[in-house]
């Protein structure tokens, strides 16, 4: 159904890129200049789509918008990845101050004896906690709820209902008033 060679050449194709191209400009810092590397890189998405295009499933003209719709919000996606400068960003637990000395995680809305507060506080409530519930907490410091239901193999609603009683367990022992 589709050559290669005429891909670039269907006005069908040329279209919607042309549209899709005038949304992107002034989005996202595109501008006219980056036109024709735009359309360069949906064509190359489209080209590496084709063999996936099933004509028992939907019109090759659906297909191609389908496509290019999901080059663009990929090609968004990535700009504003780079916009967010992912290389900067550190654990605070691991962070530094400006001589590379280890430093302590700062709240700005709690004093240092507050913080020593609430490490103890919930210091104590772990301790008192049934060993399931320690170590879902303990889990949760690391990894998403959704992560550490993978993990024991089981549902994430299970998993929410067993949060709700560590959260109810955290209210009992005087933890609400840091929230």
């Amino acid at each position: 159904m589709f050559h290669d060679d005429k891909i670039v050449f269907d006005k069908f194709i040329r279209g919607i890129i042309r549209r899709k191209i005038k949304q992107l400009v002034g989005r996202a810092g595109f501008t006219r200049q980056d036109r024709e590397d735009l359309e360069q890189e949906m064509l190359l998405r489209l080209l590496q789509s084709l063999h996936l295009f099933d004509p028992d499933k939907a019109h090759q003209n659906v297909f191609i918008t389908t496509v290019i719709e999901r080059a663009v919000a990929m090609i968004l996606r990535e700009r504003l990845a780079k916009k967010r400068n992912g290389a900067a960003v550190q654990s605070l637990d691991q962070a530094t101050d400006s001589a590379g000395e280890s430093a302590e995680p700062v709240d700005p809305h709690r004093s240092h004896e507050q913080q020593v507060d609430l490490a103890t506080d919930l210091a104590e409530v772990l301790a008192k906690l049934p060993h399931d519930l320690r170590a879902l907490a303990e889990r949760l410091k690391h990894q998403s709820l959704s992560q550490v239901a993978r993990d024991l193999g089981v549902s994430r609603s299970t998993l929410q209902r067993q949060v709700q009683r560590l959260r109810e367990c955290f209210e009992d022992g005087g933890l609400r008033i840091y929230l």
